[in-house]
């Protein structure tokens, strides 16, 4: 019995680490959005999920090759707009992303702030949302 769940385990880590599967379910990835420290007041959110490679080419975004997550795993890109307050600038919205295998955060795209104040400038929904696709 131990020699079948050690194999079970092992199979299941591998599937993780290498297979496209997505594990993490949208409301899943839009709960995690939620409870990132500096979000609060949250008058929307909406998640899509796509390939690292869809993601890059559709926000324009250039990014380590080390931040992508293994394989061919997507990943999940929610956006929340509300009270926003991320490395000590307050805004509008941002867009967290995470590994949807394994659920890890691997990064966020902030929304503008002045310089200046640090009070949020510009819209209240990022404004590129709707150019990521959503295979979700």
């Amino acid at each position: 019995m131990r020699r079948v769940l050690a194999c079970l385990v092992t199979s299941t880590i591998l599937a993780a680490g290498c297979g496209q599967g997505v594990w993490l379910s949208r409301s899943d990835a839009i709960g995690r959005a939620n409870r990132e420290k500096g979000v609060s007041e949250v008058t929307r959110r909406e998640a899509k999920l796509m390939t690292w490679p869809e993601f890059l080419r559709a926000g324009q975004i250039q990014a380590d090759p080390s931040a992508a997550p293994p394989g061919k795993q997507k990943v999940w890109l929610v956006a929340v707009s509300g009270n926003v307050q991320l490395g000590g600038a307050h805004e509008r919205w941002a867009i967290f992303v995470y590994n949807a295998v394994t659920g890890a955060a691997i990064g966020h795209i902030a929304g503008p702030s002045d310089e200046d104040t640090g009070q949020p400038v510009g819209p209240d929904w990022p404004p590129n949302w709707n150019d990521f696709p959503d295979s979700g």
